[in-house]
């Protein structure tokens, strides 16, 4: 006891340095919310890309039933002006119509 308060009397003295008991527990915290930020923005960036090609994607449908739409218009009207024959009219219709369909099913319920 007396040779402790001799150590702790002495002038040059230095103090004890004790290590932090919470610092790995520290860094690992910041890692973890790193990693779940990180995360949370690539997940945040794909939803984005996956709904932009969404988008996209249907609005090509929406292009390609507005021109089926114009080509039966324009067929209608080859026929009344008797540039066509019935039998061709009737068959390119029939094509014209099972693509409308086509496209109108990928539309879904909306359109």
């Amino acid at each position: 006891m007396n040779l402790l308060l001799l150590l702790l009397l002495q002038e040059d003295a230095r103090p004890i340095e004790v290590p932090n008991a919470m610092g790995a527990h520290t860094w690992f915290i910041i890692l973890a919310a790193g990693s779940f930020l990180g995360w949370a923005i690539s997940y945040s960036l794909q939803l984005q890309r996956e709904a932009r090609a969404r988008k996209k994607g249907r609005e090509e449908i929406v292009r390609r039933k507005d021109e089926l739409l114009d080509q039966i218009a324009d067929l209608e009207a080859q026929k009344e002006a008797g540039s066509i024959t019935e039998k061709k009219y009737k068959q390119d219709l029939k094509d014209l119509k099972f693509h409308l369909a086509k496209v109108l099913e990928k539309l879904g319920p909306r359109s």
